[in-house]
Protein backbone atom coordinates (compact mmCIF):
# COMPACT_ATOMS: atom_id res chain seq x y z
CA UNK A 1 0.00 0.00 0.00
CA UNK A 2 2.84 2.39 0.86
CA UNK A 3 4.50 1.72 -2.49
CA UNK A 4 1.28 2.57 -4.32
CA UNK A 5 0.88 5.77 -2.30
CA UNK A 6 4.46 6.90 -2.94
CA UNK A 7 4.05 6.03 -6.63
CA UNK A 8 0.90 8.16 -6.81
CA UNK A 9 2.60 10.96 -4.90
CA UNK A 10 5.62 10.86 -7.20
CA UNK A 11 3.43 10.95 -10.30
CA UNK A 12 1.42 13.84 -8.82
CA UNK A 13 4.53 15.80 -7.96
CA UNK A 14 6.21 15.20 -11.32
CA UNK A 15 3.07 15.12 -13.46
CA UNK A 16 4.60 12.51 -15.75
CA UNK A 17 1.57 10.24 -15.88
CA UNK A 18 -1.19 12.83 -15.99
CA UNK A 19 -1.48 15.77 -18.34
CA UNK A 20 -3.97 17.51 -16.03
CA UNK A 21 -1.45 17.43 -13.17
CA UNK A 22 1.15 18.94 -15.49
CA UNK A 23 -1.28 21.74 -16.38
CA UNK A 24 -2.03 22.27 -12.69
CA UNK A 25 1.68 22.62 -11.84
CA UNK A 26 2.16 24.94 -14.83
CA UNK A 27 -0.66 27.19 -13.59
CA UNK A 28 0.67 27.12 -10.00
CA UNK A 29 4.25 27.97 -11.05
CA UNK A 30 2.94 30.70 -13.35
CA UNK A 31 1.06 32.24 -10.45
CA UNK A 32 4.11 32.01 -8.16
CA UNK A 33 6.34 33.53 -10.83
CA UNK A 34 3.83 36.33 -11.32
CA UNK A 35 3.89 37.09 -7.58
CA UNK A 36 7.69 36.86 -7.55
CA UNK A 37 7.94 39.30 -10.48
CA UNK A 38 5.65 41.73 -8.66
CA UNK A 39 7.93 41.67 -5.59
CA UNK A 40 11.00 42.09 -7.78
CA UNK A 41 9.46 45.13 -9.49
CA UNK A 42 8.46 46.54 -6.10
CA UNK A 43 12.02 45.98 -4.86
CA UNK A 44 13.29 47.84 -7.91
CA UNK A 45 10.95 50.73 -7.00
CA UNK A 46 8.63 50.08 -9.96
CA UNK A 47 5.21 51.09 -8.66
CA UNK A 48 2.39 49.10 -10.33
CA UNK A 49 -0.21 51.20 -8.48
CA UNK A 50 0.55 54.05 -10.86
CA UNK A 51 -1.04 51.95 -13.62
CA UNK A 52 -4.35 52.05 -11.80
CA UNK A 53 -6.44 49.08 -10.64
CA UNK A 54 -7.32 47.97 -14.16
CA UNK A 55 -3.76 48.41 -15.45
CA UNK A 56 -2.26 46.56 -12.50
CA UNK A 57 -4.73 43.69 -12.92
CA UNK A 58 -4.07 43.56 -16.67
CA UNK A 59 -0.29 43.49 -16.05
CA UNK A 60 -0.66 40.57 -13.63
CA UNK A 61 -2.93 38.66 -16.03
CA UNK A 62 -0.53 39.18 -18.94
CA UNK A 63 2.41 38.12 -16.75
CA UNK A 64 0.55 34.98 -15.63
CA UNK A 65 -0.41 34.09 -19.20
CA UNK A 66 3.16 34.64 -20.40
CA UNK A 67 4.63 32.28 -17.80
CA UNK A 68 1.81 29.77 -18.31
CA UNK A 69 2.41 29.84 -22.08
CA UNK A 70 6.14 29.26 -21.64
CA UNK A 71 5.64 26.40 -19.18
CA UNK A 72 3.01 24.66 -21.33
CA UNK A 73 4.86 25.26 -24.58
CA UNK A 74 6.36 21.69 -24.68
CA UNK A 75 2.87 20.23 -24.34
CA UNK A 76 1.47 22.42 -27.12
CA UNK A 77 4.48 21.70 -29.33
CA UNK A 78 4.01 17.95 -28.83
CA UNK A 79 0.30 18.28 -29.65
CA UNK A 80 1.28 19.94 -32.92
CA UNK A 81 3.71 17.10 -33.64
CA UNK A 82 0.89 14.63 -33.03
CA UNK A 83 -1.37 16.52 -35.43
CA UNK A 84 1.36 16.76 -38.10
CA UNK A 85 2.26 13.11 -37.65
CA UNK A 86 -1.36 12.08 -37.94
CA UNK A 87 -1.67 14.03 -41.19
CA UNK A 88 1.54 12.37 -42.46
CA UNK A 89 0.13 8.93 -41.75
CA UNK A 90 -3.24 9.91 -43.25
CA UNK A 91 -1.46 11.00 -46.44
CA UNK A 92 -0.21 7.43 -46.94
CA UNK A 93 3.18 7.34 -45.21
CA UNK A 94 2.47 4.35 -42.95
CA UNK A 95 6.17 3.95 -42.12
CA UNK A 96 6.10 7.17 -40.07
CA UNK A 97 5.96 6.75 -36.30
CA UNK A 98 5.21 9.38 -33.68
CA UNK A 99 7.75 9.96 -30.90
CA UNK A 100 6.71 8.70 -27.48
CA UNK A 101 6.48 11.50 -24.93
CA UNK A 102 6.21 9.24 -21.90
CA UNK A 103 3.46 7.67 -19.83
CA UNK A 104 0.94 10.52 -19.77
CA UNK A 105 -2.22 10.82 -21.86
CA UNK A 106 -0.35 12.28 -24.84
CA UNK A 107 2.04 9.35 -24.77
CA UNK A 108 -0.93 6.99 -24.83
CA UNK A 109 -2.36 8.89 -27.81
CA UNK A 110 0.97 8.58 -29.65
CA UNK A 111 1.12 4.84 -28.92
CA UNK A 112 -2.46 4.41 -30.15
CA UNK A 113 -1.71 6.28 -33.37
CA UNK A 114 1.45 4.23 -33.94
CA UNK A 115 -0.49 1.03 -33.30
CA UNK A 116 -3.16 2.16 -35.76
CA UNK A 117 -0.48 2.82 -38.39
CA UNK A 118 1.06 -0.62 -37.83
CA UNK A 119 -2.33 -2.30 -38.14
CA UNK A 120 -3.13 -0.40 -41.33
CA UNK A 121 0.29 -1.27 -42.74
CA UNK A 122 -0.17 -4.96 -41.92
CA UNK A 123 -3.64 -4.94 -43.46
CA UNK A 124 -2.41 -3.30 -46.66
CA UNK A 125 0.55 -5.70 -46.86
CA UNK A 126 -1.82 -8.63 -46.33
CA UNK A 127 -4.09 -7.40 -49.13
CA UNK A 128 -1.07 -7.05 -51.40
CA UNK A 129 0.08 -10.57 -50.56
CA UNK A 130 -3.42 -11.90 -51.22
CA UNK A 131 -3.51 -10.11 -54.57
CA UNK A 132 -0.05 -11.45 -55.40
CA UNK A 133 -1.15 -14.94 -54.39
CA UNK A 134 -4.15 -14.67 -56.71
CA UNK A 135 -1.89 -13.76 -59.61
CA UNK A 136 0.51 -16.58 -58.76
CA UNK A 137 -2.46 -18.95 -58.48
CA UNK A 138 -3.72 -18.02 -61.94
CA UNK A 139 -0.22 -18.21 -63.44
CA UNK A 140 0.59 -21.51 -61.75
CA UNK A 141 -2.72 -23.13 -62.69
CA UNK A 142 -2.43 -21.96 -66.29
CA UNK A 143 1.09 -23.32 -66.66
CA UNK A 144 0.54 -26.63 -64.87
CA UNK A 145 -2.69 -27.39 -66.74
CA UNK A 146 -1.39 -26.31 -70.13
CA UNK A 147 1.68 -28.57 -70.11
CA UNK A 148 -0.08 -31.99 -69.88
CA UNK A 149 -3.00 -30.71 -71.97
CA UNK A 150 -0.66 -29.72 -74.80
CA UNK A 151 0.99 -33.16 -74.71
CA UNK A 152 -2.41 -34.88 -74.62
CA UNK A 153 -3.62 -32.93 -77.65
CA UNK A 154 -0.38 -33.75 -79.47
CA UNK A 155 -0.71 -37.52 -78.95
CA UNK A 156 -4.40 -37.51 -79.89
CA UNK A 157 -3.60 -35.51 -83.00
CA UNK A 158 -1.00 -38.12 -84.01
CA UNK A 159 -3.53 -40.91 -83.50
CA UNK A 160 -6.17 -38.98 -85.44
CA UNK A 161 -4.07 -38.36 -88.56
CA UNK A 162 -1.92 -41.50 -88.66
CA UNK A 163 -2.65 -44.19 -91.26
CA UNK A 164 -3.67 -47.16 -89.12
CA UNK A 165 -2.79 -49.57 -91.90
CA UNK A 166 0.84 -48.52 -91.77
CA UNK A 167 0.98 -47.70 -88.05
CA UNK A 168 3.06 -50.07 -85.97
CA UNK A 169 1.03 -51.66 -83.18
CA UNK A 170 3.68 -50.94 -80.57
CA UNK A 171 3.87 -47.32 -81.71
CA UNK A 172 0.09 -47.04 -81.52
CA UNK A 173 0.10 -48.55 -78.02
CA UNK A 174 2.80 -46.11 -76.94
CA UNK A 175 0.72 -43.15 -78.14
CA UNK A 176 -2.32 -44.40 -76.27
CA UNK A 177 -0.35 -45.04 -73.08
CA UNK A 178 1.25 -41.60 -73.19
CA UNK A 179 -2.09 -39.92 -73.84
CA UNK A 180 -3.62 -41.84 -70.93
CA UNK A 181 -0.76 -40.92 -68.59
CA UNK A 182 -1.08 -37.24 -69.52
CA UNK A 183 -4.83 -37.35 -68.92
CA UNK A 184 -4.23 -38.91 -65.50
CA UNK A 185 -1.67 -36.23 -64.74
CA UNK A 186 -4.18 -33.57 -65.77
CA UNK A 187 -6.82 -35.13 -63.53
CA UNK A 188 -4.38 -35.19 -60.60
CA UNK A 189 -3.58 -31.51 -61.07
CA UNK A 190 -7.26 -30.60 -61.16
CA UNK A 191 -7.98 -32.74 -58.10
CA UNK A 192 -5.10 -31.12 -56.19
CA UNK A 193 -6.30 -27.65 -57.12
CA UNK A 194 -9.88 -28.43 -56.13
CA UNK A 195 -8.79 -29.97 -52.82
CA UNK A 196 -6.50 -27.06 -51.99
CA UNK A 197 -9.21 -24.50 -52.79
CA UNK A 198 -11.71 -26.35 -50.62
CA UNK A 199 -9.29 -26.68 -47.70
CA UNK A 200 -8.26 -23.02 -47.72
CA UNK A 201 -11.70 -21.51 -48.37
CA UNK A 202 -13.09 -22.65 -45.02
CA UNK A 203 -15.75 -24.84 -46.66
CA UNK A 204 -14.06 -28.16 -45.91
CA UNK A 205 -16.16 -30.38 -43.65
CA UNK A 206 -14.43 -33.07 -41.63
CA UNK A 207 -16.11 -36.42 -41.10
CA UNK A 208 -14.27 -37.34 -37.92
CA UNK A 209 -14.04 -40.90 -36.69
CA UNK A 210 -11.95 -42.58 -34.03
CA UNK A 211 -9.40 -44.55 -36.08
CA UNK A 212 -6.35 -46.62 -35.21
CA UNK A 213 -3.72 -44.69 -37.12
CA UNK A 214 -1.28 -47.61 -36.89
CA UNK A 215 -3.58 -49.97 -38.79
CA UNK A 216 -4.40 -47.30 -41.35
CA UNK A 217 -0.72 -46.53 -41.92
CA UNK A 218 0.16 -50.21 -42.45
CA UNK A 219 -2.53 -50.43 -45.11
CA UNK A 220 -1.23 -47.29 -46.88
CA UNK A 221 2.35 -48.58 -46.85
CA UNK A 222 1.28 -51.96 -48.26
CA UNK A 223 -0.24 -50.11 -51.23
CA UNK A 224 2.76 -47.79 -51.54
CA UNK A 225 5.53 -50.42 -51.45
CA UNK A 226 5.08 -51.69 -55.05
CA UNK A 227 5.42 -48.11 -56.37
CA UNK A 228 8.52 -47.57 -54.22
CA UNK A 229 10.09 -50.83 -55.43
CA UNK A 230 9.57 -49.78 -59.05
CA UNK A 231 11.71 -46.74 -58.23
CA UNK A 232 14.46 -48.73 -56.46
CA UNK A 233 13.31 -47.67 -53.00
CA UNK A 234 12.66 -49.77 -49.92
CA UNK A 235 10.16 -48.77 -47.24
CA UNK A 236 10.73 -49.39 -43.53
CA UNK A 237 8.08 -48.84 -40.86
CA UNK A 238 9.11 -48.14 -37.25
CA UNK A 239 6.25 -47.79 -34.78
CA UNK A 240 5.38 -48.10 -31.14
CA UNK A 241 3.45 -51.26 -30.26
CA UNK A 242 -0.28 -51.19 -29.72
CA UNK A 243 -3.04 -49.16 -31.34
CA UNK A 244 -2.85 -45.37 -31.64
CA UNK A 245 -6.30 -43.83 -31.88
CA UNK A 246 -6.95 -40.40 -33.33
CA UNK A 247 -10.10 -38.54 -34.32
CA UNK A 248 -9.56 -38.01 -38.05
CA UNK A 249 -11.25 -37.68 -41.39
CA UNK A 250 -9.92 -40.88 -42.93
CA UNK A 251 -10.08 -39.76 -46.56
CA UNK A 252 -8.28 -36.48 -45.94
CA UNK A 253 -5.67 -37.97 -43.61
CA UNK A 254 -4.90 -40.71 -46.16
CA UNK A 255 -4.33 -37.96 -48.71
CA UNK A 256 -1.97 -36.09 -46.39
CA UNK A 257 0.06 -39.23 -45.62
CA UNK A 258 0.14 -40.20 -49.29
CA UNK A 259 1.38 -36.72 -50.21
CA UNK A 260 4.31 -37.04 -47.81
CA UNK A 261 5.16 -40.52 -49.12
CA UNK A 262 5.01 -39.39 -52.75
CA UNK A 263 7.15 -36.37 -51.93
CA UNK A 264 9.79 -38.67 -50.42
CA UNK A 265 9.57 -40.96 -53.46
CA UNK A 266 10.11 -38.10 -55.92
CA UNK A 267 13.07 -36.52 -54.15
CA UNK A 268 14.98 -39.55 -52.81
CA UNK A 269 18.33 -40.75 -54.04
CA UNK A 270 17.78 -43.96 -55.99
CA UNK A 271 18.46 -46.66 -55.03
CA UNK A 272 17.63 -45.72 -51.47
CA UNK A 273 15.18 -46.15 -48.62
CA UNK A 274 12.24 -44.37 -47.03
CA UNK A 275 11.70 -44.69 -43.28
CA UNK A 276 8.23 -44.17 -41.83
CA UNK A 277 7.81 -43.63 -38.08
CA UNK A 278 4.69 -43.71 -35.95
CA UNK A 279 5.42 -42.92 -32.30
CA UNK A 280 3.74 -41.63 -29.16
CA UNK A 281 5.19 -38.26 -28.20
CA UNK A 282 3.86 -37.09 -24.83
CA UNK A 283 0.26 -37.80 -25.70
CA UNK A 284 0.67 -36.68 -29.31
CA UNK A 285 0.82 -39.01 -32.30
CA UNK A 286 4.06 -38.40 -34.17
CA UNK A 287 4.06 -39.53 -37.81
CA UNK A 288 7.22 -38.96 -39.88
CA UNK A 289 8.56 -39.80 -43.33
CA UNK A 290 12.35 -39.78 -43.70
CA UNK A 291 14.40 -39.93 -46.87
CA UNK A 292 17.81 -38.94 -48.22
CA UNK A 293 18.05 -36.52 -51.14
CA UNK A 294 19.84 -33.49 -52.47
CA UNK A 295 20.24 -30.84 -49.70
CA UNK A 296 18.34 -27.57 -49.98
CA UNK A 297 18.94 -24.12 -48.52
CA UNK A 298 17.25 -22.81 -45.36
CA UNK A 299 15.32 -20.31 -47.48
CA UNK A 300 13.85 -23.18 -49.51
CA UNK A 301 12.85 -25.07 -46.37
CA UNK A 302 10.58 -22.19 -45.34
CA UNK A 303 8.84 -22.21 -48.73
CA UNK A 304 8.23 -25.94 -49.15
CA UNK A 305 4.76 -25.75 -47.60
CA UNK A 306 3.77 -22.72 -49.68
CA UNK A 307 1.36 -23.37 -52.53
CA UNK A 308 2.83 -23.75 -55.99
CA UNK A 309 6.37 -23.77 -54.61
CA UNK A 310 8.46 -26.39 -56.36
CA UNK A 311 11.92 -27.46 -55.36
CA UNK A 312 14.74 -27.36 -57.87
CA UNK A 313 13.82 -29.91 -60.58
CA UNK A 314 17.40 -31.20 -60.48
CA UNK A 315 16.65 -32.65 -57.02
CA UNK A 316 14.15 -35.08 -58.46
CA UNK A 317 15.30 -38.33 -59.98
CA UNK A 318 11.72 -39.45 -60.40
CA UNK A 319 10.60 -39.37 -64.00
CA UNK A 320 6.95 -38.68 -63.31
CA UNK A 321 5.62 -35.16 -63.42
CA UNK A 322 6.62 -33.09 -60.40
CA UNK A 323 3.02 -31.90 -60.06
CA UNK A 324 1.64 -28.50 -59.27
CA UNK A 325 3.53 -28.00 -56.02
CA UNK A 326 0.38 -28.33 -53.92
CA UNK A 327 1.03 -31.68 -52.20
CA UNK A 328 2.81 -30.40 -49.09
CA UNK A 329 0.52 -27.39 -48.84
CA UNK A 330 -2.53 -29.69 -48.90
CA UNK A 331 -0.95 -31.91 -46.23
CA UNK A 332 -0.29 -28.82 -44.08
CA UNK A 333 -3.91 -27.67 -44.30
CA UNK A 334 -5.23 -31.16 -43.51
CA UNK A 335 -2.98 -31.45 -40.45
CA UNK A 336 -4.06 -28.04 -39.16
CA UNK A 337 -7.75 -28.82 -39.72
CA UNK A 338 -7.27 -31.80 -37.39
CA UNK A 339 -5.74 -29.60 -34.69
CA UNK A 340 -2.22 -30.80 -35.46
CA UNK A 341 0.84 -29.40 -37.14
CA UNK A 342 3.26 -30.30 -39.89
CA UNK A 343 6.96 -29.56 -40.08
CA UNK A 344 10.32 -30.39 -41.60
CA UNK A 345 13.68 -31.33 -40.11
CA UNK A 346 16.56 -31.24 -42.57
CA UNK A 347 20.26 -31.86 -42.10
CA UNK A 348 22.72 -32.52 -44.93
CA UNK A 349 20.16 -34.07 -47.24
CA UNK A 350 18.38 -36.09 -44.52
CA UNK A 351 14.75 -34.97 -44.74
CA UNK A 352 12.14 -35.68 -42.08
CA UNK A 353 8.62 -34.47 -42.81
CA UNK A 354 6.42 -34.99 -39.76
CA UNK A 355 2.82 -34.56 -38.65
CA UNK A 356 1.78 -34.34 -35.00
CA UNK A 357 -1.85 -35.07 -34.12
CA UNK A 358 -3.79 -35.18 -30.84
CA UNK A 359 -4.11 -38.74 -29.58
CA UNK A 360 -7.46 -40.09 -28.38
CA UNK A 361 -7.80 -42.30 -25.34
CA UNK A 362 -8.46 -45.94 -26.05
Amino acid sequence: MSKEFFSFLASFLTGKKNIRVRMFWAALFSFLLMIALSYILAYLSVNLISLGPVGSFAFLVVTFLFFFFMLTRPIVRYLRRLADGLMTIASGNLDYRLPDSGEDELGEVAKSINFMAEQLQEKINLERRIEQSKMELITGVSHDLRTPLTSLIGYLNLLKHDDYANLDLEEHKRYVDNAYNKSQQLKQLIDDLFEYTRLTSGTANLSLKKIDLGGLLEQIINEFEPIAQENALSVRLIRDPGPMYASIDTEKMVRAIDNLLMNALKFSFKPGKITVRLLDNLGQIYFAVENFGKPIAKEQEKLLFERFYKADPSRSEYRASPGAGLGLSIAKNIAELHGGRIGLKHENGHFTFFIELPRCSE
